[in-house]
């Protein structure tokens, strides 16, 4: 009797299992037989539009191919400061005089230029600065930003939206590219083209230098007094020698003090231009609707010359690297393996071996690090592909008493059974229906569906990756996930970055800020 039962509740749930994949599969083919509608206006702009009725609503998503990879040496932080700014304002809202401040503003930055030299010029030896100059010219900015203050209708960027229903206003900042995200009622369509045109055509960077001390806060709590961010930033730092993915998001920090706000609107001018921006709007709205109100607002916005790309590629590892970071913390690695950048047709299969190495509780490491061995309460993998470069990444924490070297010798171990034997038709079938539920989850909302076209078209090009992508990662075979085992995970191509338990970093020294932190609703 129990064999009996087992057998039909064995039965039962596989043809749950099949029910469920046939579901998923169906939700699949109408997720991918959506129109999408494009327009590129004579000014470079991109647009797609994807109608979708499921609610009154729409999700639009603007993204900049511009990142931190952009960034010029001694620069670092601008792409993220600028994402900032972006919600201080412009000309027509966010100022209760703008005739009156940007002069203000513009004489502010002149004072601190002076204030920057004299700090410098107090730091060299024989330098001609003096404690009586250097205190004149801080009370003098100090001052201009007492008086600025009183023009600033703070956060009106995001009163205006959340007074029409506005949800999900964000931003964010990667090494690729920015990107800034709203929902809205259907009938908000041209708020939408109007705060967002007005954005790119007038900005207003005021409170940049207190917005900079915010930014400055937030590197210390992500990265200086983070394990893992300190971590992140070493193995990085010496993984990517060459292309500038190795600065951080954040900047580094003698880089991020001493940002102007003249470097931030240059450098917007250069990367802020409608030839290298895309905007993807998906709701309930009418394209042909949108198309007209969109070139409306955005096709008189000037282009620029398309900016300089970023290095092509990585320059080919040549031996294994170590980096050593100690950190108040529990020990913790990360492996890092050079891979292709995005785009590249090996993506598929390191995207497929990640999956089966350290992707959830059925994966390779977790089995035998995590459940067998008990060397790691957790163990992870996966590919990190970007456009000039990619990694595949493996990060695990030791359980106490085990060590950092017996971690690193059981993930070796399991690695060159990767490279020996092929995977099973189970595992396959298994990473292939999680492609399928992903694909799923992040395509059935409209902010998510925008926010991956908009991700498409900027590492590829084209948002038709979005769907051809899913079907060559399901089309991998156990051959080539071990041939790309073979390939990329050999020690000559990894960096292995090291975390153990060491005094705390001393705090370094900063110039005095005479303004308050203020965190923003967005944040």
């Amino acid at each position: 009797m129990k064999t009996n039962l087992l057998g039909r509740l064995l039965g039962l749930s596989l043809l749950l299992l099949l029910l469920a994949s046939q579901a998923s599969a169906e939700m699949l083919s109408d997720i991918f037989r959506l129109p999408v509608t494009e327009r590129t206006l004579t000014n470079g702009m991109r647009l797609l539009v994807v109608e979708r009725r499921e609610s009154p609503t729409f999700s639009a998503y603007l993204r900049f191919r511009v990142g931190s990879v952009n960034e010029a040496v001694g620069q670092t932080g601008l792409a993220h400061l600028l994402e900032h700014m972006m919600f201080k304002g412009t000309t027509l809202f966010g100022s209760t005089d703008p005739g009156r401040e940007l002069p203000l503003l513009a004489r502010m930055d002149r004072v601190y230029l002076d204030l920057q030299a004299e700090r410098q010029a107090a730091r060299l030896p024989g330098g001609n600065a003096t404690p009586e100059r250097l205190a004149a010219i801080e009370k003098e900015f100090a001052a201009l930003q007492e008086e600025a203050k009183p023009f600033v209708i703070r956060n009106e960027l995001w009163e205006i939206y959340r007074r029409n229903g506005g949800i999900g206003l964000n931003a964010s900042t990667s090494r690729d590219g920015t990107q800034y995200f709203i929902s809205l009622p259907k009938n908000r369509l041209e708020l939408w083209a109007l705060m967002e045109s007005d954005r790119i055509r007038d900005p207003v960077f005021r409170e940049f230098y207190t917005e900079r001390d915010v930014v400055q806060e937030e590197r210390r709590q992500r990265v200086d007094t983070s394990p893992r961010g300190q971590l992140m930033e070493a193995a990085l730092a010496t993984a990517f020698m060459v292309v500038p993915y190795r600065h951080p998001v954040l900047g580094w920090p003698g880089d991020l003090e001493n940002l102007t706000r003249p470097q931030a609107e240059a450098y917007f001018k250069m990367h802020y231009a409608p030839n290298n921006a895309v905007a993807v709007l998906v709701g309930d709205l009418d394209s042909a609707e949108v198309i007209r109100v969109f070139e409306r607002y955005f096709a008189n916005l000037p282009p620029q010359p398309t900016p300089p790309p970023p290095l092509s590629g990585e320059p080919a590892q040549l031996g294994e690297r170590r980096v050593r970071v100690e950190f108040p913390a529990e020990p913790q690695m990360l492996m890092l393996y050079q891979a292709p950048p995005f785009g590249h047709p090996d993506t598929y299969p390191l995207t497929v071996l990640g999956s089966l190495l350290g992707e959830g509780r059925t994966s390779r490491l977790h089995k035998r690090l995590v459940e067998e061995k008990r060397l790691a309460p957790s163990v992870g993998a996966g590919p990190w592909f970007l456009r000039s470069a990619g990694l595949l990444m493996i990060q695990a924490t030791p359980r106490t008493p085990h060590t950092l070297e017996e971690v690193e010798t059981a993930i070796e171990e399991e690695i060159a059974r990767m490279q020996s034997d092929l995977a099973s038709p189970q595992e396959l079938l298994k990473i292939r229906n999680q492609i399928d539920v992903e694909a799923v989850g992040y395509l059935d909302s409209n902010a998510g569906l925008a926010s991956n076209l908009g991700n498409a078209w900027a590492l590829a090009g084209d948002w038709r990756s979005l769907f051809s992508d899913h079907e060559k990662l399901k089309a991998v075979s156990a051959e080539a996930v071990r041939d790309a085992a073979r390939r990329y995970l050999i020690p000559r191509q990894r960096t292995v970055a090291s975390l153990v338990r060491g005094e705390a970093p001393a705090r370094r020294a900063t110039a005095p800020s005479r303004t308050p932190t203020i965190r923003q609703p967005w944040e």
